[in-house]
């Protein structure tokens, strides 16, 4: 378990008693764009948006995506427990983010990428309603927040496991120009030392391997160097 709180000094200890009282301990990675002073604010607001869920934010995340990812891997005619076995183990990671408002929101759009793992549940922030934009047919199209529910978006390692039946979900994030938006991420995939290979069962004469074999650590090392440019760390393990 590790915290980063570059500007907000006291949030991991905040979210060191929170999570500490779960099942299931995870990594959580605090980042913010505040300016000193607010780190207060930042708290409070994380802590509100973390106390709509129904249970508590780590055990909620880590349960939900084990769910998800059974049903993934039968929405692809496998058995449930498929892509689990694929995965070698599992890296479960959750970020919470602060954008206060900025009066040139476009100067100010973070890089737009695909997330390097299996799958990200986000939560995000109902009173502001455009600040998570995904590609969809060439264009930007706002994921507009509905009260109670979470957006899954596809990762890279979902895509490769599929042989391209799935396909990772290019977003980035805007920030509003009259209000603070806050958003809780989870990630769920492999364990870095994990080899990731795609399934045989989705190779056929009419779907031939589309990925090489990877060790899941060096991946995210070639997503890292990619300096988060769209999908370009995927086509570093495409044949």
């Amino acid at each position: 378990m590790y915290g980063k709180c570059s500007s907000l000094p006291d949030a991991w200890s905040v979210f060191h008693d929170l999570v500490h009282k779960n099942a299931f301990s995870c990594n959580i990675m605090i980042s913010t764009l505040c300016a000193n002073g607010q780190s207060a604010q930042a708290i409070h607001l994380f802590l509100a948006l973390a106390s709509d869920s129904v249970v508590r934010p780590t055990h909620v995340s880590f349960v939900a995506a084990k769910r998800v990812l059974g049903l993934f891997s039968e929405s692809l005619g496998l058995e449930s427990g498929a892509l689990e076995e694929a995965f070698e183990g599992e890296r479960h990671a959750m970020r919470m983010n602060y954008y206060p408002p900025c009066p040139e929101p476009e100067l100010t759009i973070l890089d737009a990428h695909a997330d390097p793992n299996g799958f990200t549940i986000l939560q995000q922030d109902t009173r502001v309603k455009d600040g998570l934009q995904i590609v969809h047919c060439g264009a930007w199209v706002p994921i507009k927040p509905l009260p109670g529910a979470f957006v899954v978006n596809i990762g890279d390692q979902l895509q490769v496991l599929s042989n391209d039946a799935y396909k990772s979900v290019e977003h980035r994030a805007v920030v509003n120009s009259e209000r603070t938006r806050v958003s809780i991420a989870s990630f769920y995939g492999p364990a870095e030392d994990s080899h990731i290979a795609l399934l045989a069962q989705l190779v056929a004469d009419e779907a031939p391997a589309c990925f090489k074999d990877s060790v899941y650590g060096n991946y995210l090392q070639s997503f890292y160097a990619s300096k988060l440019d769209g999908k370009a760390a995927i086509e570093t393990v495409r044949y």
